[in-house]
């Protein structure tokens, strides 16, 4: 689906967009707020675990933010990150798929986590970070601290990738990539979409919460089996967000041999405990608590 510029819409094309405001607001907020998130986290329910730390650096005039990021559990880490400014409504999901141009969710937030205690997992591998929105967390810090061969990040949505480019242009991030070829792409899943060029040729996948469309789960489950090498593995990480996670898992079990866990990580889970014990209604785990699903490619 190609970006729409035009404010004048058909009214399928205003019912598809408001449906899918719909659902991303609950997703953004839960049920029983009507509380939306500008891209800056200014207004947010759940900001996150506190896996990684922010520091504002500075703000271009178009108002986007630059930030650096750290992990407390990782001394010596950081990589300089843009966020995009302003806020979302139905009109901007009328072309493909901008929740990443919203927030950092908190799945990017653990599977950035996960991979900063890991790298060693991907050394010598090629990596593809899917539909990681405007900052492709995850992938950015595995292209500063593995040794991987090679790390592409990307999303669907045009703005997201022009700002991974900018992202990876910087140069505070470049002299940390050593050998490892990075690069950020635009590449989308569902109807006549392509990319020949990208078949078989991943060890690892990377994907955070990009499950809860439902007409996009059978194509991001055939992309992933494509782009994987075999025996290549995809790390996902998505909230239950109702039965979504259950219905990709269902899905994957018909092309890989699927293993999903909540219990993942001691320090997450311990996170996760003390938020739901929290009375202030701020924690919802069905859309804040990440699963982790690994699908591995048949031989």
């Amino acid at each position: 689906m190609n970006k729409v510029h035009s404010p004048t819409l058909s009214n399928d094309r205003k019912t598809i967009a408001l449906q899918r405001w719909k659902i991303l607001k609950q997703a953004l907020t839960g049920s029983r707020s009507s509380e939306t998130r500008t891209s800056d986290g200014s207004i947010r329910r759940f900001s996150g675990y506190g896996l990684l730390k922010t520091e504002k650096l500075s703000m271009t005039p178009e108002g986007s933010v630059w930030y650096q990021y750290t992990a407390p559990s990782q001394p010596g880490f950081a990589m300089s990150v843009r966020h995009l400014p302003g806020t979302i409504d139905a009109s901007t999901l009328l072309g493909f798929n901008n929740t990443g141009n919203v927030c950092v969710w908190p799945a990017e937030e653990v599977m950035t986590d996960y991979c900063l205690k890991n790298s060693e997992q991907f050394r010598d591998c090629s990596v593809c970070e899917l539909g990681g929105g405007m900052t492709c967390l995850a992938g950015l810090a595995l292209a500063i601290v593995s040794k991987a061969t090679s790390v592409l990040i990307s999303d669907g949505n045009e703005d997201s990738v022009e700002n991974l480019n900018v992202i990876l242009s910087h140069q505070d991030n470049q002299s940390q990539f050593d050998n490892t070829k990075v690069s950020s792409r635009l590449i989308r899943w569902g109807g006549d979409t392509k990319h020949e060029d990208l078949e078989g040729r991943f060890d690892f996948v990377l994907c955070a919460d990009c499950l809860f469309f439902d007409d996009g789960r059978a194509d991001l489950a055939d992309l992933i089996f494509d782009i994987l090498k075999p025996n290549g593995k995809a790390i996902i990480y998505a909230p239950h967000r109702g039965p979504t996670f259950e219905s990709f898992r269902d899905l994957a079990q018909k092309q890989f041999h699927v293993d999903a866990q909540e219990k993942y990580s001691p320090e997450v889970w311990d996170l996760h405990c003390k938020m739901k014990m929290n009375e202030s209604g701020i924690y919802d785990e069905n859309i804040h608590f990440p699963l982790l699903m690994t699908l591995t490619k048949h031989s």
